[in-house]
């Protein structure tokens, strides 16, 4: 009978551990921000290039529509863009920004796109 309840209580703890590191794997991580400033005549892509080193948080793109960001996206992050442009600022989702890769997973580019 002691034994019956040991096997039973070993499957509760595994049931309950195998639930929360499924419920862990689930979760969404919250998308990384970046703040992009743009040319208030500027419309097109938005090129930004990854993982660079000393440069200030909030991005100023270039007339051609490029910057450096000092983020560095992991595999499996989404970014999200708040872009200010001519003093008025908008929000540019995830789904909307892709983030190319080389080979090994680290970002190459950031890419979005300015109306």
């Amino acid at each position: 009978m002691i034994r019956r309840l040991d096997s039973l209580s070993i499957l509760l703890i595994a049931t309950v551990f195998g639930a929360s590191l499924m419920y862990s794997c689930a979760a969404k991580q919250a998308p990384r921000e970046i703040t992009v400033t743009v040319p208030a005549d500027y419309s097109g892509e938005i090129n930004l290039d990854p993982c660079s080193q000393g440069v200030p948080a909030q991005i100023t793109l270039s007339a051609k529509g490029t910057g450096e960001t000092a983020a560095c996206p992991q595999p499996g992050e989404t970014v999200s863009l708040t872009v200010i442009k001519g003093g008025t600022s908008y929000h540019i989702s995830p789904d909307d920004v892709k983030i190319e890769r080389a080979g090994d997973g680290l970002p190459v580019a950031i890419l979005a796109r300015v109306p």
